[in-house]
């Protein structure tokens, strides 16, 4: 690492940690985000003149995919033709003096570039080596192509996602791929506390697939213990009521009861106008509401269409019924303890001074995670890391150059 990098990054978790990326679009790229906004050096190899496919998403700003910023900030870019013998000697040499490699590309892919983990852990033992892949390294789907919607469909988040009568439905985040880069991170992160004890490397296998299975720990355990299918039951929640959105004047909230204790439902019922509800034995506890969902959701459904919103809000929290607004993405990016928080963080921008991005949700004493920088164009670093960390001249970089290999 560079001395000016490493006096950046000396107060993060990370620092001193220096990632190799291959990865293109978003599982991947998650991941090393993750691992850049906690302090680690992210070197990151794109295909010369086209790179990541993310940098031609939309929309774009000033030539700029907004996708590619958000994912990608903090590292720097290399341009590699891995396709060449010379541009994998010139990984192969990187990856001697780097702690982490991470690739997000079909299984088999690296290893045809002998870029693969067996091979790398002979030239650093100590390398800490991390695949995603829709359905992993092993098992019968291993060489099928899978993308965030497929993986949603097969690991049942979609069969639980949409109104009971309607279509399934992807939520509207990519949960395939960000949740797999988000255990991608934690694989890593486990492995390098292992390296300080035994002073070796670990292979990380990533699927989605298993991601996705993991986040179906409700479903799946309600099916083993009830042998019954779950299905989409829209905002609702299968083992409490009310406990999902409702429709108000001039928008949406949701309210949310998971304990079973009387005071809660006393307070909510007087406050809809409905305190007979407080005698009738089917509604007597969260079980009699669930069972008896069909008769009580149109009653509770009516009341609250009758006043605003704020008006609910402002009752419910001052009764302390668990309630919340259905915020569109731009009340999100105002909400005051979002602000608060620093979810919303600027990176620097080449043109427009800076950028906003979604920050990182960990949090530390120090304030010591966060975005460490802009993201950079195609090939901005390539002279920089060849030099810095393979001590080429300026000439035999030019010479690659010119035959095409970074």
């Amino acid at each position: 690492m560079s001395s000016g990098a490493e006096a950046d990054r000396v107060a993060t978790p990370l620092a001193g940690i220096t990632v190799l990326e291959v990865s293109h679009i978003l599982s991947g790229p998650f991941c090393t985000m993750l691992l850049a906004d906690l302090g680690a050096r992210v070197i990151k190899i794109e295909r010369p003149i086209l790179g990541d496919e993310a940098r031609r998403l939309g929309p774009q700003v000033n030539g700029d995919s907004a996708y590619f910023m958000s994912v990608n900030r903090g590292k720097e870019s290399i341009t590699v033709d891995l396709s060449t013998e010379a541009g994998q000697n010139l990984t192969r040499e990187l990856c001697k003096r780097v702690d982490i490699f991470v690739e997000n590309y079909a299984p088999g892919s690296m290893q045809k570039l002998g870029l693969d983990y067996q091979q790398l852990k002979t030239l650093n033992p100590r390398l800490i080596y991390a695949s995603i892949s829709g359905f992993g390294q092993t098992g019968p789907y291993t060489n099928h192509p899978a993308l965030d919607i497929i993986v949603q469909a097969m690991g049942g988040m979609m069969s639980l996602t949409g109104e009971p009568h309607g279509r399934p439905l992807r939520p509207g985040a990519s949960l395939g791929d960000s949740v797999a880069g988000l255990f991608a991170a934690l694989g890593i992160v486990v492995s390098l506390l292992e390296r300080e004890r035994t002073g070796k490397g670990r292979y990380v296998d990533i699927s989605m697939l298993d991601c996705q299975v993991t986040m179906m720990e409700n479903a799946l355990s309600r099916y083993f213990a009830t042998s019954k299918v779950p299905g989409r039951l829209g905002s609702r929640h299968p083992a409490a009521v009310p406990f999902q959105s409702f429709e108000t004047q001039d928008g949406y909230i949701v309210v949310a009861f998971i304990s079973d204790r009387p005071e809660p439902w006393n307070r909510f019922c007087t406050a809809i106008g409905h305190p007979e509800l407080l005698k009738d034995p089917r509604f007597r506890d969260a079980s009699s509401r669930v069972q008896n969902y069909d008769i009580l959701a149109p009653m509770i459904e009516e009341a609250i269409l009758k006043k605003t919103s704020t008006e609910w809000l402002e009752e419910f929290s001052r009764l302390e019924i668990p309630c919340g607004p259905v915020n569109a993405i731009d009340a999100v990016a105002k909400d005051p303890q979002v602000l608060y928080r620093g979810m919303v963080a600027d990176i620097p921008h080449k043109s427009l001074g800076k950028w906003r991005v979604a920050n990182t949700p960990l949090k530390f004493d120090d304030n010591s995670s966060h975005p460490q920088g802009p993201s950079p164009d195609l090939g901005e670093h390539t002279d920089k890391v060849l030099q810095e960390m393979l001590a080429l001249s300026s000439s035999e970089i030019a010479r690659m150059r010119s035959l095409g290999l970074v």
